[in-house]
């Protein structure tokens, strides 16, 4: 009898991970966003500027990355990662300074930079090639699980926002104690060195040009989604916590993501693709036409559904675009990216202070229809 391939335990560690990092943090920072603003009394702009700069924190984190893991291994980043992230929602839930809070913010803004590719490399270290495939999707799936819990947490907790993320900061440090415990060290390979930034030149040359575009208007406008769609939401309805209901939505639709490599090995990456950015740019643009709430259901859905399916074709058109580098190829598409998710809610946040809510979505359904011009260019279809 042939025995079933196990999920390793890596793979759990990592769901569990992300589902604090991405969604009791980045993705919770949206959710929450009109509750910091009563909390602290901030204004939209200025809550936006703040989550650009954790877009930096993100920036750093994905640096150290590149330039470090190859040397130290993926155990000591992910495990910086999961303590960043769970200190941050700690001193964030407790403090009554808006100026502790965003630094607290920026502290957790360094966790998803040093953990999303750290896992990855983690899997590659350690699981054989057999698994890798099925590891690597059951720990992306943990970004999608986290939003949907901490949607479903909000509404029994009625919007408590420091109990909602002071647990998130408990159970980050539980994780952290079975990461610590279960996660390998790097195998010793005397050969390994520091990478350094010369080293990198093969992935800055022309020919990658539309894969690091892309990632930048992807990083552009969703982080800019994220940070002001509940907001937005919660202030046209007077539904009782109509911003986790649409975010519970959005999570429902990312569990879509799961189907990214079947649905490119069915139709192809550039047609994939291309129907992505066309949902995609739909789900952000259709708020400006109506707030009614069926298409706010809807926006929220198809938001869900592209984005995960976008998020799920980086690594893999990465994996294509740099054979021979693929984790420094996809470290470099997250620097990319997150250079857009730094300026996209900083600059909508000032389009703000002069124009109707609504407005910023139809720019961002324009601005994210723009990635139609830059498909995936690769020697063969894939």
């Amino acid at each position: 009898m042939t025995q079933k391939a196990q999920i390793p335990t890596v793979s759990i560690v990592g769901l569990l991970a992300l589902t604090i990092i991405f969604g009791w943090f980045r993705y919770g920072y949206g959710l929450l966003f009109s509750e910091f603003k009563n909390a602290f009394g901030l204004s939209t702009s200025l809550l936006g500027v703040i989550s650009s700069l954790t877009f930096v924190t993100f920036l750093a984190g994905a640096l150290i990355v590149v330039l470090f893991v190859v040397k130290f291994g993926a155990r000591h980043v992910i495990l910086a990662g999961i303590m960043t992230a769970s200190t941050g929602l700690l001193i964030a839930s407790l403090t009554d300074n808006w100026m502790i809070f965003a630094a607290a913010c920026l502290l957790a803004g360094f966790s998803p930079g040093l953990t999303w590719s750290s896992f990855s490399q983690c899997v590659n270290e350690h699981c054989s090639i057999n698994i890798q495939k099925r590891s690597l999707a059951v720990i992306s799936t943990g970004s999608t699980v986290g939003l949907i819990v901490i949607s479903l947490i909000y509404l029994f907790l009625d919007g408590n926002w420091r109990l909602i993320w002071g647990g998130g900061a408990v159970a980050g440090y539980l994780i952290y104690w079975w990461a610590y415990k279960t996660i390998p060290y790097k195998s010793e390979t005397p050969s390994a060195k520091r990478i350094r930034f010369a080293d990198l030149k093969p992935l800055l040359t022309s020919d990658k040009k539309p894969f690091y575009a892309s990632a930048f208007l992807f990083g552009f406008t969703e982080s800019t989604y994220w940070t002001y769609s509940a907001d937005f939401v919660q202030g046209n309805f007077s539904m009782a916590n109509s911003n986790a209901i649409f975010f519970l939505i959005t999570g429902i639709g990312g569990l879509a993501g799961l189907l990214g490599g079947e649905l490119i090995s069915k139709w192809g990456m550039r047609f994939t693709f291309s129907l992505t950015i066309i949902l995609y740019s739909l789900s952000m643009s259709v708020l400006f036409l109506s707030q009614g709430w069926l298409l706010v259901c809807f926006s929220g859905l198809t938001f869900g559904i592209s984005f995960m399916l976008y998020a799920a074709y980086l690594p893999i058109w990465s994996s294509k675009v740099f054979p021979k580098f693929p984790a420094q190829g996809f470290g470099i598409c997250i620097i990319v990216l997150n250079i857009g998710a730094i300026l996209g809610p900083a600059v909508f946040g000032w389009i703000l202070a002069y124009s109707a809510y609504s407005l910023i979505f139809l720019l961002l359904g324009i601005v994210g229809l723009l990635k139609v011009f830059m498909l995936p260019v690769v020697q063969e279809e894939f």
